[in-house]
């Protein structure tokens, strides 16, 4: 991701001898001891609520951009009007809904941190960049 632009330059920081990110490994391996000290199954159910969210996130997105650039060009297309489309992604998401109501307060508390985690993480990544607090990776260095 950081040679992507996305985090910051030294995420990308690799060694010489085997050209590994080592960085990113470290941090990588910090969150997992972290969740290390919780239950497998609450790991499992978390990955699940994280995920659910982001099928959430991306049905509205779909039904969103359908909805405000109908004649957007894209790779392909779902041959179904609106409301249909809205009844389509109502049922994988009623299930999704079902499945977080029913999580451990763990699960709510991991899934709850995570993901205001992330969004702070974007913000001050966002001022970073603008202030120019970190180096990142423009797309310009690539050329």
């Amino acid at each position: 991701m950081a040679d992507l632009g996305l985090l910051p330059k030294f995420f990308a920081l690799r060694l010489k001898r085997f050209n590994t990110p080592w960085v990113g490994i470290l941090f990588s391996t910090l969150i997992a001891i972290g969740v290390s000290y919780m239950s497998y199954t609450d790991i499992v159910a978390s990955a699940n609520f994280l995920y659910g969210l982001g099928m959430l996130l991306e049905f509205s997105a779909f039904l969103w951009l359908r909805w405000k650039s109908p004649q957007m060009n894209r790779p392909y297309r779902v041959p179904l009007k609106l409301p249909a489309l809205i009844v389509m992604c109502l049922v994988p998401s009623a299930f999704l809904v079902f499945i977080m109501a029913i999580a451990s307060k763990m699960v709510y508390l991991v899934s709850g941190l995570m993901t205001v985690g992330g969004i702070g993480w974007f913000f001050l990544m966002k001022l970073c960049k603008s202030k120019g607090l970190l180096r990142f990776k423009s797309n310009l260095e690539d050329q």
